[in-house]
């Protein structure tokens, strides 16, 4: 898997719009949530199409998983990629909730 160049930089949780983000050259990658109080419900995880395959989803997932642990939030993987995510990462299983 070729990682994008670039694509290791911060993930920023955009409250306002109810996302997360990780902006890297050439576009830009997302996880809409909504929140039900200290819950994250992630809903839809997007990469651009031309970026697939390359990684880039998985470090958008990460960065969320890894800020709602440090805020004390837990995370409902509603997004059948954020599933599979978490499935592969027991060790995020403490931020896990179910609906």
């Amino acid at each position: 898997m070729d990682r994008v160049q670039g694509a290791d930089g911060p993930v920023v949780e955009n409250a306002t719009a109810g996302r997360f983000e990780l902006a890297f050259p050439g576009g830009q990658a997302f996880a809409v949530y909504r929140r039900d109080g200290d819950r994250l419900i992630v809903t839809h995880t997007e990469v651009p199409p031309a970026f697939n395959g390359q990684g880039i989803g998985s470090l958008l997932v990460r960065g969320l998983f890894e800020q709602a642990r440090a805020s004390g939030r837990r995370v409902v993987p509603a997004c059948s990629f954020v599933a599979a995510w978490a499935r592969r990462h027991p060790e995020f299983a403490d931020v896990l909730t179910s609906r």
